[in-house]
């Protein structure tokens, strides 16, 4: 392990990590815990360093954990998987990524575990309008963007018989409580207020768990986040009883009296004379404000004055009723504790047959739940939108082209841009070359989800160039009416340290650790693409096997840490005597190999060229070398093989070579000897 990195080393780069990691050994089929984080050891509840796997985790856990680390291994390749974890109640998502080592004939694997969101945020506002109507009488449903029924408060839960259960399996309008003709007009709606739009007291009905039809004015407000609508919470009264009192007015030869008991029934109701004086009420205004019939009799409006409007709200007020027309709007009232309320409040002026006032009739349903609901929301909105301003995550807000339109100031702290130099800019000027394409990918899918969130990695430049990795998840939002994107967020982190390690275990993996030169593992992933090339090209490839003459008497005559540098310099020399593109890789001891490329297919020629690289070979060789003031100039041994002369396998190629090799070290005349096959 001390030839990878250290413990401390280990801590520097995790310890402090949300994400779990754990640094396993494979010992034969098992694996053990060499190192662990603190956020694994949160997760798992025990230090398990220096114990097997399955002495901490339970056997049906640690199975399917096995299973994905020897795939890891299997494939020699990093690799993802998803598994949940249940605790209190609480369920997590998490996310695994396990990457293999391979160094001095052992195997590790490296797993970074994260909790990955299941869309919290939006279910911990859903709870908060659920609690807070949980005892109300006004029905609350939450509507998704994609038109499904999120929420439904317990009043209408019970009126309408609703299983939430089967509802979230289905589109709002498809639900045994739709009434056929309301459909349209709540579609309508509600894409109105997902264009930003206010939608006040529309009448719609529904059909009770009764089978029966009941009416409601409904209000419609949007639920947002980062100035994008994630929902539509609709609030409804009920007026069943006042339309079929008003249905039946037309019918009746009192009308007006009719018409006064129908509203008294679900409203408050004043009736004022032609100068604001009241001269008649119902009794919800009595049970609601807590005056007494005789102190509101002769008095006018202004007793319930709670001193919120000013002198020009009750001026417009009066102007307009006074001319013959209807007024309406929201009024902050008094009651005689002092305790306030909200109402939406309408003032129709009655006229006699001669079509002069005589006085007023006043209409109020008392909205304060509405209010304190969409007061708390704008509170929630604001604490979401400091987290936002405050966080070390990159928080971003595109348009369709990828325009920003809101940079968190993560951006300006982290990346040492000002904000004006990010509002409007095009995203991709933050991005290093390598990461344009992938960014315009995520700009033009080939499909798009309204649901799904995308993880994406990106690397940034600094506004003094120096680079920095971003990891996170994008969200794709849809203009409805045109189908078609208009915005993007992007939420992100910086992982720059963690690419870093990344990187680093990736060229452990595929590097000798002595010579940094490449390994076996580095030779077969290599060679597909130089074979296919040769193909291109039409030309040949020499693999050749070389094998030190008595190296071993280094070892023996000066010691190991001498043997060691005698092969770092030995492989120095061949870096030396081949071209860039050819590839030298260790295989182990004191045997190397070469894929010399662009090689003639013509034998004769090809046997020139390989004679010349002989010759590179040997006069670097005898050159030679200093070690602790001994000069060394070694021999070597080589076997050759010709793709695709000899064979297209690179296993054969190997195999052909070393056959060859022997027959050089067998022969005291030649120093290498190319297969015969």
């Amino acid at each position: 392990m001390n030839a990878i990195f250290s413990i401390n080393q280990l801590d520097l780069l995790f310890k402090n990590s949300s994400d779990a990691v754990f640094f396993m050994e494979r010992v034969d089929d098992q694996y053990r815990y060499i190192y662990v984080n603190e956020a694994a050891i949160e997760l798992i509840n025990v230090n398990p360093t220096g114990k097997l796997l399955e002495q901490v985790v339970p056997s049906h856990l640690a199975k399917p954990i096995i299973q994905n680390y020897n795939l890891t291994i299997q494939n020699q390749k990093q690799m993802e998987y998803e598994d949940y974890t249940y605790d209190k109640m609480e369920v997590r998502k998490q996310r695994t990524t396990s990457i293999p080592i391979f160094i001095n004939e052992k195997t590790y694997v490296l797993a970074i575990t994260k909790e990955v969101s299941l869309g919290r945020d939006l279910e911990d506002k859903y709870l908060f309008m659920r609690s807070l109507h949980s005892s109300s009488f006004i029905s609350t449903l939450l509507v998704s963007n994609d038109m499904h029924l999120l929420e439904a408060n317990p009043t209408f839960i019970h009126e309408f018989n609703i299983c939430m259960e089967d509802a979230l399996t289905q589109k709002l309008f498809e639900m045994p409580f739709m009434d056929g003709k309301s459909v349209k007009h709540l579609k309508k709606y509600i894409k109105c207020v997902q264009n930003g739009e206010s939608i006040q007291s529309q009448m719609l009905y529904f059909i009770d768990k009764n089978n029966e039809r009941r009416c409601f004015t409904a209000s419609f407000s949007s639920l947002t986040s980062n100035d994008a609508t994630i929902a539509v919470i609709i609030m409804l009264h009920e007026i069943t009883e006042f339309i079929k009192q008003q249905q039946a007015l037309r019918t009746a030869s009192h009308g007006l009296e009719m018409f006064k008991n129908a509203i008294s029934s679900v409203a408050d109701v004043i009736f004022t004379d032609v100068h604001g004086v009241i001269t008649d009420i119902n009794d919800r205004i009595i049970k609601n404000t807590g005056y007494s019939r005789e102190e509101i009799i002769g008095n006018t409006h202004h007793i319930f004055n709670s001193g919120t409007h000013n002198k020009e709200f009750f001026e417009n007020l009066w102007s307009t009723v006074k001319e013959g027309n209807v007024w309406r709007d929201e009024v902050c009232n008094r009651k005689k504790n002092g305790e306030i309320y909200w109402v939406d409040s309408t003032i129709v002026p009655l006229k006699n047959e001669f079509g002069e006032i005589e006085q007023y009739f006043t209409v109020q349903y008392n909205i304060s739940s509405e209010k304190q609901l969409l007061s708390e929301l704008y509170k929630i909105e604001r604490i979401f939108r400091a987290i936002t301003d405050n966080t070390n995550d990159f928080i971003v807000v595109t348009d369709r082209y990828g325009k920003i339109k809101y940079a968190s100031p993560s951006y300006i702290r982290k990346l040492g841009y000002e904000e004006n130099e990010l509002i409007g800019a095009p995203y991709e000027d933050l991005l290093m070359p390598e990461s344009i394409k992938v960014w315009k990918e995520a700009l033009n899918p080939k499909e798009i989800d309204l649901v799904e969130e995308l993880k994406i990695e990106l690397l940034l430049h600094k506004k003094d160039n120096s680079p920095i990795w971003t990891e996170g998840n994008y969200t794709i939002s849809l203009d409805l009416s045109h189908h078609e994107i208009s915005e993007i967020v992007m939420v992100s982190r910086e992982i720059t340290e963690r690419k870093e390690l990344e990187d680093k275990l990736t060229y452990l993996a595929y590097h000798d650790s002595l010579t940094q030169l490449g390994n076996r593992r580095k030779l077969y992933k290599d060679f597909p693409l130089i074979q296919s090339e040769a193909k291109h090209a039409d030309t040949s490839l020499a693999i050749f096997y070389l094998d030190g003459d008595n190296f071993k008497q280094v070892n023996d005559l000066y010691g190991h840490d001498v043997g060691d540098e005698f092969l770092i310099q030995f492989g120095n020399s061949l870096v030396k005597s081949v071209r860039q593109e050819d590839l030298v890789v260790r295989l182990g001891g004191d045997e190397f190999l070469i894929v010399f490329t662009g090689l003639s297919n013509f034998e004769i020629e090809r046997t020139v060229q390989i004679e010349q690289i002989m010759n590179r070979i040997q006069e670097n060789l005898e050159i030679g070398w200093r070690i602790r003031g001994v000069h060394f100039s070694p021999t070597v041994s080589i076997g050759i093989s010709i793709y695709p002369q000899h064979s297209e396998s690179l296993d054969e190629l190997i195999d052909l070579a070393d056959q060859a090799l022997y027959q050089a070290k067998q022969s005291p005349e030649y120093q290498y000897c190319i297969s015969d096959v």
